[in-house]
């Protein structure tokens, strides 16, 4: 499951990483589901709530570290990283209001460089 992720390269859906692994005997999605799962708490696996979609982590993150993920709404593809700073302020933030903080993903949304520069969007 997780080598199919990381060879699509971009976020895909439950439904297109069943089509993905389908050669293998894997098809019912509460399979899928589970081994998600396991692979999102195992920290190898993140969960794109905004496009209920799944990506590869492209890092390790320590002890706190937030996940931001830059999403191109024209191609669709995510890049990840992390920010101290961000990760820093949020902890800070949530412990401002009694909020003891397990993990954080963000979530930008906007258009990546490349889709920013096709003849279709500057023509």
């Amino acid at each position: 499951m997780f080598d199919a992720l990381k060879k699509a390269g971009r976020p895909v859906t439950a439904y297109q990483l069943i089509d993905a692994v389908r050669g293998a005997g894997i098809s019912a999605p509460p399979t899928v589901y589970r081994a998600l799962n396991r692979l999102i708490s195992d920290g190898l696996v993140h969960k794109l709530e905004s496009t209920n979609a799944f990506v590869a982590c492209a890092q390790p993150h320590t002890g706190g570290s937030v996940a931001v993920f830059t999403i191109c709404d024209t191609c669709g593809n995510a890049s990840e990283f992390t920010d101290e700073t961000v990760s820093e302020q949020l902890a800070k933030r949530a412990l401002e209001r009694g909020f003891a903080l397990d993990k954080a993903v963000v979530e930008l949304h906007g258009t990546c460089a490349t889709c920013a520069n096709s003849p279709a969007q500057t023509g």
